[in-house]
């Protein structure tokens, strides 16, 4: 991964109120992590293999996960970003945090995401 932020990215209650992509890409630039989603728009390749004859052309990179109480209305701001994934704190799983089995991936969480996780599974 590419980015200029410390870890773990944790983010304000408001970042799930957006509903443009360009007001998310905004927060992400501000934050320091648009370098990783640099580099998921420039590492789409042509898959090799059958693949590509099967409707599975193009192999684009994971970049971040976006962690959220309500993943609605981010989704369909944040969902058109190469490698980006939104995903609801009931949703959550190990294929989200370690796509193909490589853990380590850069995740943003927002605080009622973080306070929702502390009541399911334990204080955070």
């Amino acid at each position: 991964h590419v980015f200029d932020a410390e870890l773990p990215v944790i983010v304000e209650e408001a970042f799930e109120n957006l509903t443009k992509t360009k007001e998310v890409l905004t927060v992400i630039e501000k934050i320091g992590l648009a370098g990783d989603i640099e580099r998921a728009k420039n590492g789409k390749h042509v898959r090799a293999g059958r693949g590509k004859m099967r409707g599975r052309k193009y192999k684009v990179p994971k970049s971040l996960l976006i962690v959220v109480s309500d993943p609605e209305r981010v989704r369909r701001a944040a969902g058109n970003l190469p490698g980006v994934d939104v995903v609801g704190v009931d949703d959550i799983n190990v294929e989200y945090l370690a796509p193909g089995g490589h853990a380590g991936r850069l995740t943003l969480y927002t605080l009622n995401a973080l306070q929702m996780i502390g009541e399911k599974y334990g204080p955070v």
